[in-house]
């Protein structure tokens, strides 16, 4: 720098304003209870007790007051975030350019503190949910074997195949969903309304649709839940069945539900006992060949082909175009979306990170061994190697609901 004369100015060392020392100081204030929060939500009954009574109240208030707007308030705030991103960014360029140090640490700082603020909403809206109790869904306690189990099979087979055939279907051969996007919302909603255990939020928000659908369905998203505007979103670009899976998927998440694997149980629970023919349809489309996979854990080979062929060829055309949709999207952007949702699942507990959609339909068959001798212990009457069977949560699930229905009819 020179003087109006030319000679070079003497250099002033400009005090650090009273403003970087208010947002460190705010940073760290905020920096406390995150880290409190962090350590307390590992602990299954501060998680039960906080996800039933600080989160429930938080989703009902603010779940109340963004229902209101017609859009998404999650969708809004990433947009102003993008928008906020590329005027850091100029600034930080034009900063640097011009030495403005200070000015450098002031944004940095003013940054850090709004990251904190919103994790801290974050951890009171929706963190501890994932390390509470296990979910209370109807699963069947009976002993079921290759006879028990077919009566179940083709209960729900008979009701699948014959509401696969007589659906209504669009161009691309998915089952045209009768209700517009609103509509769908309230009757996935009235749905839920029927649990009637603690366990469940009591409050169910609206879910929304995403306008930028087609930016989520290029990162392989269907959906995504934000409690800390109270709200679930949808991708609206995703195939019809798609969609109204996700749509009872994420508002389990609402319900207090966030661990993957049970929020997909519940879905489908609530879709399958539903009275509605098109949200049944839907349960079905992407929870039934679990149940019919349990024709392989009896070693009934024959059945399972039996009815895996007499499925309707609808389903498998409507199978072909969600396959094609997804993989006509570009998988460099799937691919890091989904390293940063398989981080963020570790980060919530769940070790097998995005595996753990499927936790619910893990089965397993154990053949017990003589500790003596090794061999595997035989049925002392057929003098078969014994075979204990672990079914799935899905599949105790239909057993439960076929129990119910029969029992009840």
């Amino acid at each position: 720098m020179y003087a109006i004369d030319g000679r070079r100015a003497q250099k002033v060392k400009r005090p650090i304003g009273k403003g970087v020392f208010i947002l460190a100081a705010v940073a760290c204030g905020l920096l406390i209870p995150l880290l409190l929060m962090l350590d307390l939500r590992t602990d299954r009954q501060i998680a039960e007790w906080w996800t039933t009574h600080i989160e429930a109240g938080w989703v009902r208030v603010v779940g109340t007051l963004t229902s209101w707007l017609p859009f998404s308030i999650m969708e809004f705030f990433i947009v102003c975030l993008i928008g906020l991103g590329i005027f850091f960014y100029v600034r930080l360029i034009i900063n640097l350019g011009r030495a403005r140090f200070l000015r450098i640490l002031t944004g940095a700082l003013s940054i850090c503190v709004g990251v904190i603020y919103v994790l801290n909403l974050y951890m009171v809206s929706m963190a501890f949910a994932y390390y509470r109790a296990e979910m209370p869904i109807p699963q069947s306690q009976r002993t079921y074997d290759a006879e028990s189990v077919k009566p179940v099979i083709e209960y729900f087979f008979a009701d699948y195949n014959n509401l696969a055939q007589t659906l209504p279907r669009d161009k691309n051969g998915c089952v045209e969903c009768p209700y517009t996007f609103s509509e769908l919302a309230e009757r996935v909603k009235v749905e839920y309304a029927k649990l009637t255990d603690p366990y469940f939020n009591q409050y169910t928000p609206t879910a929304k649709p995403i306008v930028n659908s087609w930016f989520m369905s290029q990162m392989l998203i269907t959906g995504m839940t934000f409690l800390p505007t109270g709200e679930a979103n949808v991708n609206n670009a995703a195939p019809p069945t798609t969609r109204t899976i996700t749509l009872a998927h994420e508002l389990a998440h609402a319900k207090g539900v966030f661990r993957e694997g049970d929020a997909n149980l519940l879905a489908w629970y609530v879709l399958v006992t539903s009275d509605d023919d098109y949200l049944r349809y839907c349960g079905y489309y992407y929870s039934f060949d679990n149940l019919l996979e349990s024709f392989i854990l009896t070693e009934d080979w024959e059945s399972y082909s039996s009815y895996a062929v007499r499925l309707s060829d609808l389903v498998r055309v409507e199978r072909w175009f969600a396959a094609d949709y997804w993989n006509s999207q570009w998988d460099l952007i799937g691919q890091i979306a989904e390293f940063f949702n398989n981080w963020y699942l570790e980060a919530n507990g769940a070790t097998n990170g995005t595996g753990s959609y499927d936790d619910g339909n893990q089965s397993t068959v154990v053949t017990p061994t003589d500790p003596v001798t090794g061999e595997p212990e035989r049925d002392p009457v057929t003098q078969e190697p014994v075979r204990i069977i672990n079914f799935s949560q899905v599949q105790k699930m239909f057993f439960a609901i076929y129990e119910q229905k029969t029992e009840t009819a």
